[in-house]
């Protein structure tokens, strides 16, 4: 299949965000439920959306503590959080090649516009699908789905990278085609263990995969 659009997952991705998330996460903890979490805890479930994460602390303060951790993620971002080597490069190459691009994250909207704003994603990126843009997230194929839809390509002309096994997942059952970004990966073996159709140790390793369409 020769593919006409790329999806990338944002945090673990694009975005090398895991000390803004851990920091942001661990506050929101400390000062509001007086709970200290490791880092570990806190990267084990990091794709999913916050909310959820927030729900299997404190079912009945989830959305509370979801404002919360907004608040403290966009105070922090600018110090904590940079675009991965070789990201904006890519982006750049794949775009002169004619490949429309995306984005399909688990994050809230606010802070995934705070990241596209902040290091100008959307010049690159045409299609954005957040937390709140579907009703199922990853590994439902709907928000994979919905970025192809935006994009205009069918789904099997699209191929979803990302740093965990919900993006594998998603893309699979999207019918899309799957690269693990080893690069940001938490658990890389979890990811693999998905059996990805590629598996990418830096940005640069897509441009061999995507050669110019124009």
């Amino acid at each position: 299949m020769r593919y006409r659009a790329i999806l990338f997952d944002l945090d673990g991705t694009l975005l090398d965000s895991a000390a803004l998330i851990v920091a942001a996460f661990q506050e929101t903890c400390r000062v509001r439920l007086g709970r200290d979490v490791d880092r570990p805890t806190v990267l084990r479930t990091w794709s999913q959306p916050i909310r959820e994460r927030f729900r299997a602390l404190a079912p009945d303060r989830a959305d509370e503590l979801a404002r919360d951790y907004v608040t403290r993620y966009l105070a922090l971002q600018d110090r904590c959080a940079r675009l991965f080597p070789g990201v904006e490069a890519t982006l750049v190459a794949l775009r002169e090649r004619g490949y429309a691009l995306g984005i399909v994250t688990s994050k809230r909207r606010a802070t995934t516009r705070a990241a596209v704003s902040a290091f100008r994603l959307d010049r690159w990126c045409s299609a954005i699908v957040a937390d709140e843009d579907v009703a199922r997230h990853k590994p439902d194929p709907e928000p994979v789905l919905a970025a192809a839809s935006l994009l205009g390509v069918r789904p099997p002309e699209a191929l979803m990278v990302g740093d965990s096994a919900l993006d594998v997942m998603a893309g699979r059952r999207a019918g899309a085609g799957t690269a693990v970004a080893l690069w940001g990966a938490v658990d890389p073996d979890g990811a693999l263990a998905h059996r990805p159709d590629y598996r990418l140790d830096r940005p640069e390793d897509l441009l061999p995969l995507c050669p110019p369409l124009r």
